[in-house]
C-alpha cells in the first residue's frame, strides 16, 4: 500500500496522457510504432525548472498536485504535438524526482552519436531472372583453397597525347625553334623477375610536330622523332639491392627531318642508329614505400658499366654524319669506354610524379651527358600537365660549339593534354 501511494502521482499523470493523447501522436517525434510512455525512464541529469509533486497528508487528495503538474507553459498558437512533448517531459521529470531509486538508466549509458542505418534497396531484376536449382546435401563439396599462380612478367605502359609550348636552344643537335607543337609519347615496360634473375625492358616512342613561322618551304616541321629501347639483364650479387648486370640501349630515327628553309636532311630512317652496350657492370636498385600512404614511394636504379661499347651509324648518304660525332667520309663510329645510367621515379602522391633519367658516356677523350627530367601532374585519370626539361652535353669532334652555351644543349617543354597509364 505504501508503494501505491508513493508512485500514485506518476501513475495518474501517465494514465491521463495515454488516454487523452493516442499513441500515434505521442510517437511522431520518435518515428517508432509504439507508445514512448511505456519505455523505461531515462535520467537526463536535469533537476531545475521541474515541479516536484509532494505527497500531502491525505494521499487520496491529489487533485491540486495533478493540476499543478499539468500546467505546462504554452501559448494560444502552440502546436498540439509540442504541447504533448512538453507534458510528457514534465511527467518524466516528476517521476525521476519522486522515484529516483527506480530509475535504472541515464544519458551516460548511451552513446553520443547514433549509428545511422543504411537502407539496402532490393534488386528486383536479380530475383526476377535468377534460377535456383535444387541442390542436395550430398552434392555440396568442400570449398577448395584458391592459390593464384605467380607472375614472373610484369607489364605496364602509358600513352600521352598533348599540346605544348616548346623552347629549343639555337645549337640543339636536332635543330628547331621555339614554337607550339603537338606531342605523342608511347611507353611500354616488360620486367621479368625470378629467383636471382632480373630482366627489364623499356621501349619508348616520341613523335612531335610544331609550327615553323621562319620556314618558307613548310608550315609544320618534325620535332621529336625517336624510338628508344633500354634493356638490362641482371643476376643478384650481395643482396636484393646489388646485382651483376649487362645493359643494351638502342636509339634511332624513323622519319625524315629537314633543315629550316632547305631540302637538306637532318635525320632519316636509321640515320642515325645509336647503340650502347654495357658489359659486366654492377646495378644498384632500391624501392621504398611510405608507411602512411601507398601512393608515396620512390624507385632508384643506378647501372655502371666500366667496360662499354658505343656504336653510331648513318645509313642515309644525305644526312651529315658530323652532326652525330662521326668523322667526315665515314658512316659509322665505334667507341670503347665507360657508361653510367641512372633513373629515379618519385611519386609524391597519387597525382604528382617526378621522373629523371641520366646517362653519361666517355671514351676518356670526349664525353656525352644526357639528363631527361619530367614532372607529371595529373588532373584526373585521363588529363595531366607535364613539365619536361632535357639537357645534353656533347663535345664530340664535329659538333659545333655555341658562343654562349658552348657544348651545352637543352630542350624545355610545357604541355597539357591526354595521359593514360595502365
Amino acid at each position: 500500500m505504501n508503494h501505491f501511494h508513493r508512485y500514485k502521482n506518476s501513475f495518474i499523470l501517465l494514465l491521463l496522457i495515454t488516454v487523452l493523447f493516442p499513441a500515434d501522436l505521442l510517437s511522431q517525434d520518435t518515428k517508432y510504432p509504439f507508445n514512448p510512455n511505456f519505455l523505461p525512464v531515462i535520467f537526463d541529469g536535469k533537476f531545475a525548472d521541474t515541479i516536484r509533486v509532494s505527497l500531502p497528508e491525505d494521499p487520496f487528495k491529489q487533485e491540486d498536485a495533478i493540476s499543478q503538474a499539468l500546467k505546462v507553459p504554452v501559448s494560444l498558437f502552440t502546436p498540439k504535438e509540442e504541447y504533448v512533448n512538453r507534458l510528457r517531459q514534465r511527467v518524466a521529470h516528476d517521476y525521476v524526482l519522486n522515484n529516483i531509486i527506480s530509475v535504472k538508466y541515464s544519458l551516460a549509458d548511451f552513446p553520443d552519436e547514433v549509428e545511422k542505418l543504411e537502407e539496402i534497396k532490393p534488386n528486383i531484376f536479380q530475383s526476377l531472372f535468377s534460377v535456383e536449382p535444387e541442390i542436395g546435401s550430398n552434392d555440396i563439396d568442400k570449398s577448395a583453397r584458391f592459390i593464384p599462380k605467380r607472375k614472373y612478367w610484369l607489364l605496364s605502359g602509358s600513352s600521352l597525347l598533348q599540346f605544348s609550348q616548346n623552347y629549343i636552344s639555337k645549337n640543339w643537335y636536332n635543330g628547331g625553334i621555339g614554337n607550339l607543337q603537338f606531342l605523342n609519347v608511347q611507353n611500354f615496360t616488360a620486367n621479368y623477375k625470378k629467383d636471382k634473375i632480373q630482366f627489364n625492358n623499356f621501349i619508348e616512342w616520341k613523335l612531335s610536330f610544331y609550327t615553323s613561322p621562319n620556314d618558307t618551304l613548310r608550315d609544320f616541321r618534325l620535332g621529336e622523332d625517336q624510338v628508344r629501347s633500354y634493356s638490362d639483364f641482371g643476376l643478384k650479387a650481395f643482396n636484393d639491392k646489388w646485382s651483376y648486370s649487362t645493359n643494351l640501349e638502342i636509339k634511332t630515327k624513323l622519319l625524315r627531318n629537314y633543315k629550316e628553309n632547305s631540302t637538306d636532311y637532318i635525320s632519316s630512317f636509321l640515320s642515325p642508329l645509336q647503340i650502347n652496350m654495357g658489359i659486366l657492370g654492377m646495378k644498384y636498385q632500391q624501392k621504398k614505400t611510405s608507411k602512411k600512404s601507398k601512393y608515396k614511394n620512390y624507385d632508384v636504379s643506378i647501372d655502371f658499366s666500366p667496360l662499354s661499347v658505343q656504336y653510331a651509324w648513318v645509313a642515309d648518304k644525305n644526312v651529315d654524319p658530323k652532326r652525330y660525332g662521326i668523322k667526315e667520309g665515314d658512316k659509322f663510329l665505334l667507341d670503347l669506354g665507360s657508361t653510367l645510367n641512372a633513373k629515379i621515379i618519385v611519386n609524391f602522391n597519387r597525382q604528382v610524379t617526378f621522373t629523371s633519367r641520366l646517362k653519361y658516356f666517355t671514351n676518356y677523350e670526349k664525353s656525352i651527358f644526357e639528363s631527361e627530367n619530367e614532372l607529371n601532374m595529373s588532373l584526373n585519370r585521363f588529363f595531366s600537365t607535364r613539365m619536361y626539361l632535357y639537357g645534353r652535353f656533347d663535345d664530340s669532334p664535329g659538333v659545333k660549339k655555341d658562343r654562349s652555351l658552348g657544348y651545352v644543349q637543352f630542350n624545355e617543354l610545357l604541355s597539357f593534354g591526354f595521359n593514360y597509364k595502365w
